[in-house]
């Protein structure tokens, strides 16, 4: 799995780096209204603040030396690769610093880093001038650089926005390969109002995709860089759609063993952790196989039993029952209603209503934002909220709702012995 996550940000910042040069050499064909020395339009900054927020400050400082290197091919001369090598190296350093600051987006940064970068150009100016005297312009350069920041700015935001429906789906649902990928900064906030999954109880998160289910979801485990876990100092598991992104260990004991045994759990204890983890989780079988050669079901009970080693207070599953079979996905409810039993506060993920009417509480999510939390009873009552948000009613719901509008007299209910009971009436 490292190795393919280092194939997968190889491929991202390379990229990135190629967007980089096709905008360095975009910008040199861009006649600019006046020729001040440190008038720059930092087009390339769009793909340096994309790999910040979407990758790390490492990718970043590559797509970044790129643009430097690109400046210097291009214009052939070596004061205009010092130019861009002060600017850039500069602007640089703001925008990592900026970046870190809790709650700050991209449209500041890349405002700021414009600012430093023809403040960094009129210093090297200054340099090889001999004078200070073209500060003298930094006023003017200064003005034009909060536009054209927060043009480029604009444009990574737009950018990250696209990454997040194209590869996450749900703001880090769904995502094409099945699984949100590493969190990050530009993801946006959802707010619970306060809510809090309680211990003992499970609970559902519902939407369409692109709602927040998974962006909440991180925020209550505390994996996004603004956020605190909800559950204090316990520890929060994670199981995502696809356990390929989770398996690190290729025999299956290993990687249960991976988390617990880097915690520094001795040996003697090790050994019962796993072999209880691998127990709850309905794998104690798959203990000395190999990783590669399990189906995708045997791969998720594995992935459970890795995050349950650690004893978290608190389980989220983030579509965790897509590569299940209808018989593992009911082993699965009964490990979900296990844990809850157990005290773990469980979030389950889903888009499968059935599912998630099995839940103690459903939250429900529309653009960013909490459209409902309650019951599943009192969500039945606002079949219309549903309905606005592109969901179903769970089976047994739907044919009450349908016999309903035929005019029998029946209950909306999802229990089928109380539906069974009113037709007999």
């Amino acid at each position: 799995m490292a190795r393919r996550a280092s194939i997968e940000r190889l491929a991202r910042v390379s990229l990135l780096s190629a967007v980089a040069l096709v905008l360095s050499y975009v910008e040199t064909m861009v006649p600019l209204p006046v020729a001040l020395p440190g008038v720059k339009l930092g087009l390339a900054n769009v793909a340096v603040a994309v790999a910040l927020f979407e990758l790390d400050a490492r990718s970043a400082a590559c797509v970044a030396l790129v643009k430097v290197l690109a400046s210097g091919l291009l214009f052939g001369s070596p004061m205009m690769l010092a130019y861009s090598l002060g600017g850039t190296a500069l602007a640089f350093a703001g925008m990592l610093a900026l970046s870190r600051v809790p709650g700050v987006g991209v449209l500041p940064v890349s405002m700021l880093a414009a600012v430093l970068h023809n403040a960094g150009q009129l210093t090297v100016a200054a340099l090889a001038l001999g004078t200070p005297a073209v500060f003298v312009n930094m006023p003017v350069l200064a003005v034009a650089a909060c536009v054209t920041g927060g043009v480029t700015g604009a444009a990574a935001e737009a950018a990250l926005s696209s990454l997040d429906g194209a590869a996450l789906g749900d703001a880090g649902d769904e995502g094409a390969d099945g699984g949100p990928e590493a969190p990050r900064a530009g993801r946006p906030h959802v707010d619970l109002g306060g809510f809090v999954p309680a211990a003992g109880e499970v609970t559902a998160f519902v939407g369409a995709n692109g709602s927040g289910k998974t962006s909440c979801a991180l925020e209550l485990a505390g994996l996004l860089r603004d956020a605190a876990p909800a559950r204090g100092e316990g520890r929060v598991g994670v199981a995502f759609q696809d356990p390929d992104d989770q398996i690190v260990a290729d025999v299956v004991r290993d990687d249960v063993a991976f988390g617990p045994e880097n915690v520094g759990l001795d040996s003697d204890r090790l050994r019962k952790v796993v072999a209880r983890a691998l127990g709850e989780a309905g794998a104690a079988e798959l203990a000395p196989c190999e990783t590669g050669a399990l189906s995708g079901g045997q791969k998720q009970r594995v992935a459970i039993a890795g995050l349950l080693a650690l004893a978290p207070g608190m389980m989220v599953f983030d579509e965790a029952t897509a590569m299940l079979d209808p018989a593992a996905r009911a082993a699965f409810g009964s490990l979900v209603r296990s844990l809850a039993d157990g005290g773990v506060a469980v979030v389950v993920i889903t888009q499968l209503m059935d599912e998630a009417f099995e839940a103690d509480h459903v939250v429900l999510f529309r653009d960013a934002a909490v459209a409902f939390e309650g019951t599943p009873a009192q969500l039945l009552e606002r079949e219309g909220l549903l309905a606005e948000c592109g969901l179903e009613l769970p089976r047994v719901a739907r044919l009450a709702s349908q016999l309903r509008e035929r005019g029998l007299d029946v209950p909306l209910t999802n229990d089928m012995d109380e539906l069974e009971e009113a037709l007999c009436r």
